[in-house]
């Protein structure tokens, strides 16, 4: 379905809401709530997803499968009015979405992909794990190995999905997540 929603999306360098501590911890609390959400869907049997069919085996939910701070609309009381673009949703990790917003709110990766990716000097980064697992409700070394699982996994995709994953592995985005997962590893594991 095709609807518009009044808001704005992330910015660059990155909108206040996102680059301040207490944006950090209001992202862990979206992606608290979204996992809620979409762990209680009932998903239709025969659904159809790009990359999988059906629904959700035991110990699986539906996933956005790409929440990053770029698939957030912003409303004018500084909060997220829409999750955009669910083009990769289909059944998998109930964490996925958690680990891969945490991956790049916090952000687990070297100052200079962090200044890429819209944080226009290097963070706290231990001040915005701490909030934003906060706002997730588990313990900072949970959301560690989380997203040390979705960094892994995403890498994988790039690596061996055809579709726009081959865009993606052209781009060098595999490689991207190995070395941001390196790095996650090195400070944070």
């Amino acid at each position: 379905m095709l609807s518009y929603i009044q808001g704005r999306d992330q910015g660059f360098p990155f909108i206040p809401e996102i680059l301040s501590d207490e944006g950090a911890e209001k992202l862990g609390r979206l992606a608290r709530r979204l996992r809620t959400l979409l762990a209680a869907y009932r998903c239709p049997s025969d659904a159809q997803w790009q990359f999988a069919e059906g629904a959700p085996k035991p110990g699986e939910a539906l996933q956005h499968g790409d929440l990053g701070p770029w698939n957030l609309l912003w409303g004018a009381r500084h909060q997220v009015v829409g999750v955009l673009d669910w083009d990769f949703a289909g059944p998998g990790d109930p964490w996925y979405d958690t680990g891969h917003l945490a991956w790049f709110t916090v952000p687990l990766m070297d100052d200079d992909r962090a200044g890429e990716r819209g944080f226009p000097s290097p963070p706290d980064r231990g001040a915005r794990l701490e909030a934003f697992a906060t706002g997730a409700g588990i313990s900072t070394g949970e959301l560690v190995q989380v997203v040390l699982r979705v960094q892994a996994e995403y890498e994988r995709r790039v690596s061996t999905r055809s579709g726009p994953w081959e865009t993606f592995r052209h781009m060098g985005l595999n490689e991207n997540a190995r070395s941001d997962r390196l790095w996650t590893g090195h400070h944070f594991a």
